[in-house]
């Protein structure tokens, strides 16, 4: 489970087990904004229609229910101007407790978050409400031991999700297909990058080094015979989760992400009017179209029967190229300097790093999302026995939905 904003100061001020909330308010101690965590509480209270919110002053919004909240977090502000205390007297609030477990609100902002009618999806609280079912009915029928990446592959490829009632009458399913497979695409993208700069970019080395380091583990064989022996993304018309197949996770890294990549790539077009937008396709596709699904499959196609070693030199030139003018787009002017903001700078025919490129897959929110419905009670976390493994299950309001 996430830990609160401010946790880790939080917790090293209570070493002898008394909260110094006078310390703690400081400037500069618990949060470095002037305002705290305000901004990304404000952010979701306003989404939630609780607040109403402009640059100066705050407002109930149409969902705030003075009542509701000034039962559920009553003794709150009492605690609030204490200069310390008690770990033994914040144990007496249970009530209070971001676990929600006792949580007088919990009813109330479970109908605030998650509205009975969920029809359609033209707003966003009705895509927030047609998720949250959808994932109680995953956890439900797979009791995972992850969300995002457990049942990333079960929406994909396991017949069952298709076949589901429940399922089916949810239209931000296959809105979500197109997520988890674009989510897989630009993970593999990120990954290669990271790749072949952290480990490839040893001090100052050649530009030509950096292009080869892909091609050195390939092997020597064309495009056409590469892609040939990868499992397909798609299989009669059906998705299959083919980047976990055996023997592409048997591949190094370099190549195991390009094997993602082709995989991806080769669903381009086939996926179909629900699914496909959200794969791949819109305006700041159109305007941003390297490295996008269709432009990496034509990019194959007119190399297929090249040697795919000269083609992956080709690839990281194109990396390495659309990495400087990325930084360069972002650059800025200031105090008669020039900020160039860069990890991987090319210069006369060499290339260094000053740090580290991240990498990994861009979160789809679910695991936020599930924190907050098991603070509904919609969904638990249930400790494995003797070696089982930990996993997810519905809570007892989860099964009412």
């Amino acid at each position: 489970m996430s830990l609160a904003h401010g946790h880790d100061k939080i917790v090293d001020s209570m070493s002898d087990g008394v909260l110094r909330v006078s310390e703690l308010a400081a400037p500069g101690s618990y949060a470095q904004a002037k305002r705290g965590f305000l901004g990304p509480y404000l952010a979701s209270e306003r989404s939630l229609g609780l607040l109403l919110a402009d640059d100066q002053h705050m407002h109930p919004g149409a969902n705030s229910d003075h009542k509701v909240l000034q039962h559920a977090f009553a003794g709150l502000l009492d605690l609030a101007v204490l200069d310390e205390i008690p770990s033994l007297e914040l144990d007496e609030w249970p009530s209070l407790c971001l676990c929600g477990e006792q949580a007088a609100e919990r009813a109330w902002l479970r109908s605030v978050m998650f509205p009975a009618s969920t029809v359609s999806v033209r707003s966003g609280s009705d895509r927030r409400s047609q998720t949250s079912l959808m994932l109680c009915r995953l956890i439900e029928m797979f009791e995972p031991e992850d969300i995002s990446n457990a049942l990333s592959r079960k929406l994909i490829a396991d017949s069952r999700t298709y076949e589901d009632p429940q399922l089916q009458g949810l239209q931000i399913v296959p809105a979500w297909r197109g997520v988890v497979l674009r989510r897989w695409y630009t993970w593999a993208w990120r990954d290669l990058w990271r790749w072949l700069v952290n480990e490839n970019v040893i001090g100052v080395v050649p530009v030509s080094q950096l292009q080869g380091a892909l091609a050195e583990q390939l092997p020597e064989q064309t495009v056409a015979k590469f892609r040939r022996n990868l499992p397909p993304g798609m299989v009669a018309g059906s998705l299959v989760d083919a980047e976990y197949d055996g023997s592409v996770r048997a591949l190094g890294p370099g190549p195991r992400n390009l094997a993602w990549l082709i995989i991806g790539a080769g669903r381009s077009g086939q996926l179909g009017e629900q699914v496909g937008p959200y794969f791949e396709g819109g305006e700041r596709e159109l305007r941003n179209y390297e490295l996008t699904p269709v432009w990496l499959q034509a990019f194959l196609d007119q190399r297929d029967d090249r040697p795919l070693r000269d083609v992956a030199v080709e690839l990281c030139a194109i990396l390495l190229a659309r990495s400087q003018r990325i930084a360069l787009a972002k650059s800025t002017f200031k105090n008669g300097h020039w900020r160039v903001p860069a990890r991987v700078t090319l210069r006369d025919g060499y290339v260094f790093r000053d740090s580290n490129e991240g990498g990994g897959p861009v979160s789809l929110r679910w695991d936020q999302l599930t924190q907050v419905m098991c603070g509904l009670g919609m969904v638990k976390r249930v400790r494995g026995d003797q070696g089982q493994r930990d996993r997810w299950t519905l809570g007892a309001n989860g099964s009412r939905i």
